[in-house]
């Protein structure tokens, strides 16, 4: 019985043997190994957290879909509003500031502060808003996609949450259209910017809206 002889090393594998020693110069394997083995534990879990999930895209998509405000009142005059709620931002002490994106128009039953505000801003501007007008109550909307929320704030402070549905109805057909996503703020024009006036502009628009017409 004879024995099997080993294999003889082919025509390229001379050269095969020689490329991977190039290939593995400058590599020490008993570094690489012993680097491997002082890694802590559950490094590649915390590496595998960091990577991007689906759940992590969509979120990442919901929270850039637009979101619209509106604060609603019973206040006439948009510039007397504009300049209640600029005042309204230097009564408060907790340094809460006006959204810059925050407008005021003007509606058949009331001036409102609106805007594509974050959630957020959007309790900022109500806050400052029922800030500044004390015991009149405002209701803020605010709409991002399908969620839509209603919340009475009332000096200064938030109140109840209430069914958008039922004190929509009490409102300009203007605060349905825009929470509705019919109209956009653009649609309504410019606007008046509270954080953008100063204190004697604001007085004097005050004092302006108390005027009878």
């Amino acid at each position: 019985m004879t024995t099997a002889e080993p294999p003889r090393p082919g025509p390229g594998d001379d050269d095969i043997n020689a490329e991977f020693a190039r290939l593995m110069e400058g590599v020490d394997l008993d570094a690489e190994l012993a680097r491997e083995n002082e890694r802590p534990a559950g490094a590649d879990q915390v590496a595998a957290e960091g990577e991007l999930t689906v759940e992590d895209i969509m979120g990442a998509a919901q929270s850039e879909e637009p979101a619209i405000a509106v604060v609603a009142t019973s206040v006439i005059s948009a510039r007397a509003l504009a300049g209640a709620i600029r005042l309204g931002q230097e009564a408060r002490t907790d340094g809460l500031l006006i959204p810059s994106r925050a407008r005021v128009h003007e509606t058949s039953m009331g001036a409102i502060a609106l805007g594509e505000l974050q959630e957020g801003e959007a309790h900022e501007l109500a806050a400052i808003t029922s800030t500044a007008l004390q015991r009149n109550g405002v209701v803020l909307f605010w709409r991002r996609g399908d969620r839509m929320t209603a919340t009475r704030y009332r000096e200064g402070e938030r109140g109840d949450d209430v069914s958008p549905a039922i004190v929509m109805g009490a409102m300009d057909d203007a605060v349905e259209q825009l929470m509705l996503g019919a109209t956009t703020p653009d649609e309504l024009g410019e606007g008046l910017s509270p954080a953008a006036i100063s204190r004697d502009l604001a007085l004097e628009w005050i004092a302006d809206g108390r005027r009878p017409r």
